[in-house]
Order: structure tokens, then C-alpha cells, then sequence
């Protein structure tokens, strides 16, 4: 028997979002699930990273910095305001808070259906060479139109 995941559709992650950002024993977590779902980083992987002026993060084990799936995200959770000012105290409890507001349906989005919808669209968004002779191939011809009127 094939047991079939498929990613979460976005609104269904801002619901989620902003379910669990409303109650007050689930607000810190609501920061570590629009971490996850805004880039891609599990919990333990935060440890130590930094923003950049650009709404990227940097961690500590990667040299690139990592980019938000969808941009208007970090700002529509305000990820960079919101942040728990004491994330350590919130680190041991993270995941275990994540799992338990899974298990009482407190958010419908599993970890692994965030971090393969995250993969998925990284995947779909990425340029391609083709993508980019195309475009380029695009803007030529439509100078050339302009040009000729």
C-alpha cells in the first residue's frame, strides 16, 4: 500500500498560521511553524541564525543565505517582530509543541508536508536556464516592437 503526501496548499499554512498566533499558549509556536513554512528550516537548524536587512536568514552551518519561499510571508507573520525574545527557553519545547498541536488538531499541516510543499515550490520557482533565455528572448522582441512603432 502506497501512503501518498501531498504538500499543503498556501492558504491552508496561513490558516494554520494565524490559528495557532491568536491563542496565547500557541503564539511562540506559531513562530517556529512560520519559520518552517516561510524557509524550509526545521527548529533545531535556527539555532543561531541571524536576519539579514533583506529577509533572508543566515545560518550558522550553510554559506548561502537562505531565501523565503514566499517573501510577503515574513512580513505578513511579522517573523522578524515577533521572534520569542528568550529562543532558547523555546528551542526544547518546539518540536514537542508542534507534535502536540498535530496531534490535537490544532493545525492541520504535518512537519513533512511543510518541508516537501517548501522543497516542491523551491523546485518549481528555481530558474532554469531555458526560463532565462526565454525571458531574455522576450524582453528583445518586445524592444524590437516598440521600437518598430
Amino acid at each position: 500500500m502506497t501512503h501518498v503526501i501531498s504538500p499543503p496548499l498556501d492558504q491552508r499554512i496561513v490558516d494554520d498560521f494565524f490559528q495557532l498566533a491568536q491563542s496565547r499558549k500557541t503564539y511562540k509556536l506559531a513562530w517556529f511553524y512560520g519559520m518552517l513554512a516561510t524557509f524550509g528550516v526545521k527548529a533545531e537548524h535556527l539555532w543561531g541564525f541571524t536576519w539579514n536587512p533583506d529577509g533572508t536568514i543566515n545560518i550558522q552551518n550553510k554559506k548561502k543565505p537562505i531565501r523565503p519561499m514566499h517573501p510577503q510571508w515574513v512580513f505578513l507573520f511579522q517573523l522578524k517582530e515577533k521572534q520569542p525574545s528568550k529562543l532558547e527557553d523555546c528551542w526544547k519545547d518546539a518540536w514537542l509543541l508542534i507534535y502536540k498541536a498535530m496531534a490535537c488538531k490544532e493545525v492541520q499541516c504535518n512537519v513533512f508536508e511543510l518541508l516537501l510543499a517548501y522543497k516542491m515550490r523551491k523546485a518549481f520557482y528555481k530558474p532554469s536556464k531555458a526560463n532565462k533565455r526565454l525571458c531574455t528572448y522576450l524582453q528583445y522582441r518586445k524592444e524590437y516592437l516598440v521600437a518598430r512603432v
